[in-house]
C-alpha cells in the first residue's frame, strides 16, 4: 500500500503529475477557502520531519518502474515547505531520475532562506498570491495568525532574487466578487512588476473546496480579469481550463489511485482522461 506517493494526478496544468506527500493530513499555515484537501482543523506553523524519508524513495522507484510522468510534484495533504526533509527529497529525485520537479505552494515560507535554499534545483515553482489586499488575503487565505500578505510577498520577492532558475508559474485564485475587483487587480499588477514570473495562471474552482460558498468563475470573469491585468502591464498571462485527454492511457495502479482520491475528490470524467478502463 502506498502511503507518501499518489496518482499520477490528472492535472489542468502539469499533464499527468505524480504526487509526493511529504506531510501528514492536514499540516498548513493556512486554511484557504477553496482547498480541494478540504478545511485545515489546526493551523501549522512550524516546519516538521513528517514522513520516513525511506519509504518514500522506495515508493517512487517503485512506481517510476511502470510509470514516467511530466512532473513529480510536490502537494497533497498540506503545504510542501513545512517539511524539513523536502530538499533531501529533491535532491533524491535529481539524482536518481529523469523527471522534472515541480512545487505547489502557498508561498509564504518561500520568505525563509533555507527554504530557498532547499528548493533550487525544482524545475517549476507554482506559489499562490490571490490578491495584495490584505483584508482579501486573509479572507480567502484564512492563515494563522500574525500573518499577512506582505510576508507572501516578501517570499516572492526573495525567490526573484535569488540564484533560482528553473520556470515560476505565479497563481492567483479568481473568486468573483473577491478577487475580480479592479482596484485590487491594479495593485497587483503594480507588484507583479517587481517580481520575477514566467506565467501567471488565473485558476478557479475545478473540485469540491473548502467552503461550499466557493463557486467556479465564470469564463467571462476570467476574461476580465485577464483584460485588467493586460492593461495594467502584465501579458504573460494563461486562464487555466480543462485538462486534455492524453494519447497513451495508463494502467490503473488501485493503491495509487486510492491514495489520490484521499487527498482530494476527483471525477470520473477526469480520471478517464489518462487512466485506461
Amino acid at each position: 500500500m502506498y502511503k507518501h506517493v499518489f496518482g499520477p494526478v490528472p492535472s489542468r496544468r502539469l499533464g499527468v503529475s505524480l504526487g509526493v506527500d511529504l506531510v501528514k493530513p492536514k499540516s498548513c499555515n493556512m486554511n484557504c477557502v477553496f482547498c480541494e484537501c478540504g478545511a485545515t482543523p489546526k493551523l501549522s506553523t512550524k516546519r516538521e520531519s513528517f514522513k520516513d524519508i525511506k519509504e518514500v524513495e522506495e515508493e517512487l522507484k517503485s512506481v517510476l518502474k511502470d510509470i514516467t510522468p511530466d512532473y513529480i510534484t510536490f502537494s497533497g495533504s498540506g503545504e510542501p515547505t513545512l517539511s524539513k526533509d523536502l530538499g533531501k527529497i529533491i535532491k533524491w529525485i535529481k539524482a536518481n531520475t529523469d523527471v522534472k520537479v515541480c512545487l505547489i505552494t502557498n508561498g509564504l515560507l518561500l520568505k525563509e532562506n533555507e527554504v530557498i535554499e532547499e528548493i533550487l534545483d525544482v524545475d517549476l515553482i507554482i506559489p499562490t498570491l490571490n490578491s495584495v489586499n490584505n483584508e482579501v488575503f486573509h479572507k480567502i487565505n484564512r492563515p494563522a495568525e500574525n500573518i499577512d500578505v506582505a510576508m507572501v510577498m516578501e517570499g516572492l520577492k526573495k525567490l526573484s532574487a535569488s540564484s533560482y532558475k528553473g520556470k515560476i508559474y505565479l497563481e492567483t485564485f479568481i473568486i468573483e466578487g473577491l478577487t475580480d475587483r479592479k482596484e485590487d487587480i491594479e495593485k497587483m499588477a503594480s507588484f507583479l512588476q517587481e517580481i520575477r514570473f514566467d506565467k501567471l495562471q488565473l485558476n478557479s474552482l475545478a473540485r469540491r473546496g473548502a467552503e461550499s460558498w466557493v463557486k467556479p468563475a465564470s469564463l467571462e470573469c476570467l476574461k476580465n480579469v485577464e483584460k485588467i491585468f493586460h492593461e495594467n502591464g502584465i501579458k504573460n498571462i494563461e486562464i487555466v481550463k480543462e485538462m486534455k485527454e492524453i494519447e497513451k492511457k495508463l494502467d490503473i495502479k488501485k493503491d495509487l489511485l486510492e491514495n489520490m482520491k484521499a487527498k482530494r475528490a476527483y471525477s470520473e470524467e477526469e480520471i478517464e482522461k489518462i487512466f485506461k478502463k
